[in-house]
């Protein structure tokens, strides 16, 4: 769908563009971990368009945290959590195939959000 090459390998996971070419690198072990290295790779994808390598450090860390927080978007939608009610991180957790701590972490997510919303 969107021309993305996806690569295993048994080293590491990164993304980068060759001439115009997006690449998923996913270090090939434990399928969550894959899955959830995919999510963060391809916020990166979708996100970003730089070379981490010749970036500030502080910049850098942003960037990771926003592909951390496009992957908790990516494997826990919050229109599936509200269409099935899984209001506690346990079920999100459980409907997901997430660690209680990556459900904990989108429902603060959703706590912000709501915050945010009720604030403005």
């Amino acid at each position: 769908m969107f021309s993305t090459h996806i690569l295993y390998n048994h080293n590491t996971n990164f993304y980068f563009n060759k001439q115009g070419v997006d690449i998923i690198a996913i270090k090939i072990g434990d399928p969550f971990e894959m899955w959830h290295a995919f999510c963060h790779e391809a916020g990166h994808m979708f996100l970003h368009c730089t070379n981490q390598k010749v970036m500030p450090r502080d910049f850098n860390l942003k960037q990771e945290a926003e592909a951390e927080k496009f992957a908790l978007l990516l494997m826990m939608p919050e229109k599936l959590i509200m269409r099935h009610e899984l209001y506690e991180a346990q079920h999100i957790a459980n409907y997901f195939n997430v660690p209680i701590n990556l459900a904990m972490q989108r429902i603060e997510m959703l706590i912000e959000q709501t915050r945010i919303v009720t604030y403005n």
